[in-house]
């Protein structure tokens, strides 16, 4: 009886110290996202390219707009695909990138305590993995976007339309860009190439005269690193490969839709990619 009894005081003690033990606290549920692809999109393409007004600044001149830029870039990528989402995952290590460790404190005016020199480096290697997860998540976002209707065919004077257009075909593309056009000018850097961002490669064939007369504009922007080009005087249509697609337009982008109709047509691009990988391979290197 005494060891029963024993056992029931035990019960009771052990309840009350259960009802005097503070729960344990609640995973917060994730998230689901809010914001929809376009909105989501349009947002992070600004961001990507405040991001590229930062990475132009030292460290010490930005803190606190870095830190205001990453709570703000961090929220909508939460809302963008929800807040368990590995995209938030990849951005939260990106705010961490770079080498950390115990240095020798730096003793100075202007110091704070820190290696300036590698709180630069690591500010750089936070804006490059920035810049890699922001990239991601736009191409994720594309997927999702609802294509633009393409207008396919110009009347004269429609110079415009056509512009939009082929701009609109250029914003496709995630990995590659490869025109052909026998007549090429300076218009192409100027008003198509200038859009194309840098992450992407640009592949650009023209005959040997337009070529050598856009050589020297053609040089300056291949400085940016993404740019090949080279002429053949095997090639007459005009073609545009964004990616896995092509399309094929009635006139050269210089002249189109000035003073005669034109058109813009999706291809079959299996077929065409082969005619014109071809071409391209025995094709002479202007840069």
């Amino acid at each position: 009886m005494v060891i029963c009894g024993s056992r029931k005081r035990n019960d009771e003690n052990g309840a009350k110290m259960q009802s005097m033990t503070p729960s344990r606290r609640m995973q917060p549920q994730p998230t689901p996202p809010d914001l929809s692809p376009e909105k989501a999109f349009a947002v992070l393409t600004t961001q990507l390219e405040a991001l590229h007004e930062l990475k132009k600044l030292r460290h010490s001149e930005v803190e606190g707009k870095e830190k205001e830029w990453t709570q703000f870039t961090g929220k909508i990528i939460a809302r963008a695909f929800g807040s368990d989402s590995p995209n938030v995952d990849h951005f939260k290590r990106a705010m961490n990138a770079g080498e950390h460790f115990i240095v020798p404190v730096v003793v100075g005016p202007g110091y704070g305590g820190i290696d300036p020199g590698l709180a630069q480096r690591n500010y750089e290697a936070r804006t490059e993995a920035y810049e890699a997860v922001l990239n991601s998540c736009l191409a994720e976002l594309r997927l999702d976007l609802p294509e633009p209707e393409i207008q396919s065919v110009f009347e004269p004077g429609q110079e415009y339309e056509f512009y939009r257009a082929v701009k609109t075909i250029l914003g496709f593309a995630n990995r590659e860009i490869f025109i052909v056009d026998p007549y090429i000018n300076s218009e192409m850097f100027e008003v198509y190439a200038d859009s194309i961002p840098r992450t992407v490669s640009f592949r650009l064939l023209g005959n040997a005269a337009s070529a050598s007369a856009v050589k020297p504009v053609a040089q300056k922007y291949a400085a940016g690193g993404n740019l090949q080009f080279k002429s053949s005087d095997r090639i007459h249509d005009r073609v545009i490969f964004v990616d896995g697609r092509v399309w094929v337009c009635g006139q050269s982008l210089k002249d189109a839709a000035k003073k005669k109709a034109t058109y813009i047509v999706e291809h079959d691009e299996p077929l065409m990619r082969s005619i014109y990988e071809d071409v391209w391979a025995n094709a002479k290197s202007v840069i």
